[in-house]
């Protein structure tokens, strides 16, 4: 009867000790996989370094780039500022490059991609295994650089690229911390090795048996154990520096690794101190019988109550549960009522807190319309034309308020008003109150749902309102064309929000403008903290605003 006992125990401890040794494995990949990360994000670091480097320069370009000389001068003093790159230029559309750190005009229209290169509008990533400029493999980053929207060129840096641990000095630096690495190399998208610490002639053998570098080009990070070509137990570890571009591989002794993950622990299971604690089976079910099994239904019923808030009227066992267990049963129960009650109560208190807020919006919408149609009132009984139409824009504002404070007290998202929405009634109303005395207006619109809090969300849509009434007071065409206004809001993922007006327009077209919208643009934009940019032309006129969504922030 013991060694039937014994014998599941003995099970146990073999399907153990085996999955106690996997994860031993795995926790080996994943620490081998971290010290490449560590070195792919070096490389990352520069690449980023040198696509700052590009935007200055490619912002000071138009202050030197007519002088080939002091354009030339100036690119080789930044670069001299640091040792990390290794060419700096600024490559026309025509091919022909005159600044650059190379100190003479280059011809670049016979080198391959070059085409493709000039012509794309994307920030890009290249691995040149031999630059001929740098003279070796480089990572070449470059940005395009834009006359009105057309690209004119690109500012090119290139960072040179090399082994990132020389094997002389791999006793004398800290790079990696595990003795069990063999090789590291880097390779590009089509399984080209770049560089190594070896001898290129010997990284054959140490490559995973049926898998070139090709076959390992993905774009996340990954850890795997197989064969090498000479049949020894290896790890792999590859990590993406730039997806499509470069990659690291680190290869390491499976054996010596997991030797150092595991350290000097003694095995997993014991098989006597298993049979120790089967001598304490009876102790054990003693244990059971009269506190572990009780603790275990306290437990279920607290997570019950956590999850469900639900608590049990009789515990199961509670007729034999010890004295102590059973006072913190009754505790238990009467915190937990406790706690349902206050929940209940704070539940009350804000559903009626809001129900009050809505109702402040919903008669602050209200008053808002009894002045609007007080206005309008004004407005029919006016005598001037003038007077009309500043009623008329005074009423607009007004309705753009109302129009705020029904979306904060129809919606449910926390105080926040969707602008996009509040926008696009904006933008159609206007059009509709300008069309009454103006000819028909092509409207394009492309509005996401930005929401905004009331702070921001007021002065935003009204200085939409008064660029809208601006746009239908001033839009006008060529002979031939149809007057039109084109209408942009866009959000992006670091909360930077830009909105966009343009409308067709003559510029010198602005008799009997008193400059009133301008200045309560100006205002409102303040109040956003927002930049402000505008761009005429004969034939458009473009208002742009840029600003970021504020937080919530309590003034009290």
């Amino acid at each position: 009867m013991m060694s039937l006992a014994l014998l599941p125990i003995g099970l146990i401890a073999v399907m153990q000790t085996r999955a106690v040794s996997e994860k031993v494995r795995r926790n080996t990949e994943l620490a081998l996989l971290a010290e490449i990360e560590q070195v792919a994000y070096r490389e990352r670091l520069n690449i980023q370094r040198a696509f700052g480097v590009a935007d200055s320069v490619a912002a000071l370009v138009g202050t030197f780039q007519e002088d080939p000389e002091t354009c030339s001068a100036r690119l080789m003093s930044i670069m001299e500022q640091s040792d990390r790159f290794s060419f700096l230029g600024i490559i026309p559309s025509s091919g022909v490059m005159t600044c650059s750190t190379a100190g003479a005009t280059e011809q670049l229209t016979s080198r391959p991609r070059f085409q493709q290169l000039v012509g794309s509008k994307e920030r890009l990533v290249r691995v040149v295994p031999d630059a001929p400029i740098s003279g070796g493999p480089v990572i070449n980053v470059s940005i395009p650089l834009f006359d009105a929207d057309k690209v004119v060129g690109r500012v090119s840096v290139s960072i040179p690229h090399s082994p990132p641990v020389p094997m002389s000095d791999r006793s004398k630096n800290d790079a990696f911390k595990s003795n069990a690495l063999v090789e590291v190399l880097t390779f590009n998208d089509t399984g080209e090795i770049l560089s190594s610490l070896g001898e290129r002639d010997q990284l054959t053998a140490l490559l995973p048996q049926g898998l070139t570098p090709a076959n390992l080009t993905e774009h996340r990070a990954r850890a795997f154990s197989t064969l090498d070509r000479k049949g020894n137990d290896r790890i792999y570890t590859v990590v993406p520096v730039e997806a499509d571009q470069l990659y690291i591989l680190g290869i390491w002794d499976a054996q010596t690794g997991v030797e150092e993950q595991s350290g000097d622990r003694l095995p997993p299971i014991l098989f006597p101190a298993l049979m120790w604690l089967t001598s304490l089976a009876v102790v054990l079910f003693a244990i059971h019988r009269l506190v572990s099994r009780h603790v275990r239904s306290l437990r279920r019923q607290m997570v019950r109550f956590a999850r469900d808030r639900k608590v049990s009227e009789k515990a199961s066992g509670s007729r034999d549960m010890p004295a102590e267990l059973h006072e913190i049963q009754t505790s238990f129960n009467n915190m937990a009522y406790s706690i349902i009650r206050d929940e209940a109560t704070l539940e009350d208190a804000v559903h009626e807190k809001n129900v009050l807020i809505r109702e402040i919006h919903h008669r602050v919408k209200n008053n808002l319309q009894l002045i609007s149609s007080i206005l309008n009132m004004q407005i029919r009984d006016a005598q001037s034309d003038e007077t009309r139409s500043v009623l008329r824009r005074v009423q607009d504002r007004v309705l753009s308020l109302a129009t705020i404070h029904r979306d904060l007290y129809q919606a449910n998202s926390a105080g926040r008003v969707n602008v996009g929405n509040l926008l696009k009634e904006i933008v159609q109303k206007s059009v509709e109150i300008g069309a009454e005395t103006a000819t028909a207006v092509r409207v394009e619109t492309d509005i996401d749902d930005v929401h905004l809090y009331p702070d921001q969300a007021v002065p935003m849509s009204l200085l939409a309102a008064e660029a809208a009434t601006n746009a239908m007071k001033y839009v006008d065409a060529r002979e031939g064309t149809d007057p039109w206004i084109r209408v942009t809001f866009k959000a992006c993922e670091d909360k930077t929000c830009v909105f966009r007006f343009e409308n067709s327009a003559r510029v010198n077209d602005t008799a009997g403008s008193t400059g009133m919208g301008a200045r309560l643009i100006n205002a409102f934009a303040i109040q956003l903290g927002a930049t402000i940019e505008v761009e005429s032309s004969d034939e458009a006129y473009t208002l742009t605003v840029t600003f970021t969504a504020a937080d919530f922030s309590d003034e009290g």
